[in-house]
């Protein structure tokens, strides 16, 4: 085995072995599949029970029935039967003593200042869930809206209710003639993160061992066997080795835990057709029909692996070679704190685009940006999942690849005068002096 090989394995196997890794490594997964079932738990689960009373304080929306001998709904159609919600009517409302002692979770106070602001007010000794409420503003704005028209001459609410409209925007691209873009922006978005988080910590990981290795003194005895820059494209392949580790254990794992836990779901029987719930689906088609999830089928997951490998490894040379110099050109991190604000603010302006483009990935700037090499392995992960022409991809990632070539040059001239370094204050012009030295 030779030297540079050597120094990738020392680099690699050193990472790898530690149970910090392994531990971080089995965590991410484990809480993605906890994460899957807890979204699908809450969409299923049933609301606690709640009965509620509504005090119609100034008539609007109730009406005393001599027969039944109790205040009902002009508009029962408007708060429908269900099986953890059930509604009770009043002209008066109780004290607190009285509704601490009655069964009802809720009391909601109605009066003529709601025609005005829309607001209710809903006392309670235990807040109810975000469900239920949900479903009583619905039930209480169809009767108040109900009300409204009733109020109108003019109107007759069978024609209002038919010439009510409510318009929602499906997308579709006309090209690809896929829909749910903003969907699979965040899948671009939640990988551009992950991409921004392993390349600024294996970064460090690589400034790091280059000050450690300089404050020891180690590196002297080691460029007395192995150049330079041996030494540094070592140091990066094989921190970077650990990186593209873990983002393939991620993947398996990953892969195994959608698998398994799809099919722990299909026999637990909690996912169910949304307009049947006797009808039990499989875990893919369950996904498929869940407005939420659906999209997630729709992405080409393999591609989106390769790229984010691709640029994974492009883009850590890049800020790897940076941190490298940073670390050789400093006597203890605490120095390099001053060097790395320049180094780190591409990357720190690739992720705040990132979150913009969230809401416009095709935008002007997440575009120009998925073709700049210092923000391109943030911003092209965002663009990817929406579909992007082959030679953009190819000429976003031949850049980044050209750039991280010429920094590791670089860096490696700086790295093999300031590793030896000992004792004097760098300045930026001796840094440039040490770039220009062959």
């Amino acid at each position: 085995m030779n030297k540079l090989a050597l120094i990738i394995y020392r680099e690699w196997i050193t990472r790898v072995r530690r149970r910090a890794f392994i531990i971080g490594t089995l965590m991410v997964p484990v809480l993605l599949g906890l994460g899957v079932g807890l979204g699908a738990w809450l969409e299923n689960a049933e609301m606690e029970e709640n009965k509620v009373l509504v005090v119609d304080l100034s008539g609007m929306i109730t009406f005393w029935d001599d027969t039944r001998q109790a205040y009902l709904p002009i508009c029962p159609e408007c708060f429908p039967e269900r099986e953890q919600l059930e509604y009770r009517f009043a002209d008066a409302a109780l004290s607190d003593d009285e509704f601490l002692l009655s069964d009802f979770t809720s009391m909601v106070l109605l009066d003529d200042a709601i025609l005005q602001h829309g607001q209710a007010k809903n006392l309670y000794e235990k807040s109810p869930s975000i469900t239920a409420q949900n479903a009583i503003e619905r039930d209480l704005a169809a009767a108040i809206e109900r009300f409204k028209v009733k109020e109108e001459l003019s109107l007759d609410y069978e024609v209002y209710k038919r010439l009510k409209t409510k318009v929602s925007l499906v997308g579709e691209d006309i090209i690809t003639k896929d829909g749910n873009a903003t969907g699979r922006s965040i899948i671009g978005f939640v990988f551009s993160l992950f991409m921004f988080m392993q390349i600024m910590v294996y970064g460090m990981h690589v400034m790091r061992g280059v000050i450690e290795e300089k404050a020891n003194r180690i590196v002297e005895v080691i460029i007395s066997v192995v150049r330079p820059m041996e030494l540094l494209a070592g140091k990066i392949i094989g921190i970077g080795l650990v990186g593209v580790t873990q983002v393939i254990a991620l993947t398996v794992l990953g892969f195994l835990v959608f698998q398994v836990g799809g099919q722990a779901l299909e026999v637990s029987g909690v996912l169910t057709s949304a307009s049947n719930e006797a009808v039990e689906l499989d875990f893919e088609t369950w996904m498929a029909s869940n407005d939420l999830l659906g999209f997630v089928l729709e992405v080409n997951w393999p591609l989106m692996v390769v790229c984010a490998l691709a640029y994974f490894a492009a883009g850590f040379f890049i800020y790897a070679a940076l941190f490298a110099a940073i670390g050789s050109a400093v006597e203890q991190e605490s120095d390099a704190q001053y060097l790395m604000l320049p180094a780190m603010l591409p990357l720190f302006a690739a992720y705040i685009t990132a979150v913009m483009a969230i809401q416009n990935p095709e935008g002007q700037v997440a575009v120009i940006g998925s073709f700049v090499p210092l923000t391109a392995p943030i911003l092209m992960l965002i663009r990817l999942p929406l579909g992007v022409a082959w030679w953009e991809l190819m000429l976003s990632l031949l850049g980044v690849l050209a750039t991280a070539y010429g920094f590791v040059l670089v860096s490696a001239r700086i790295f093999r005068t300031g590793i030896l370094m000992h004792g004097k204050k760098i300045t930026v012009r001796e840094l440039f002096r040490w770039v220009r030295h062959d």
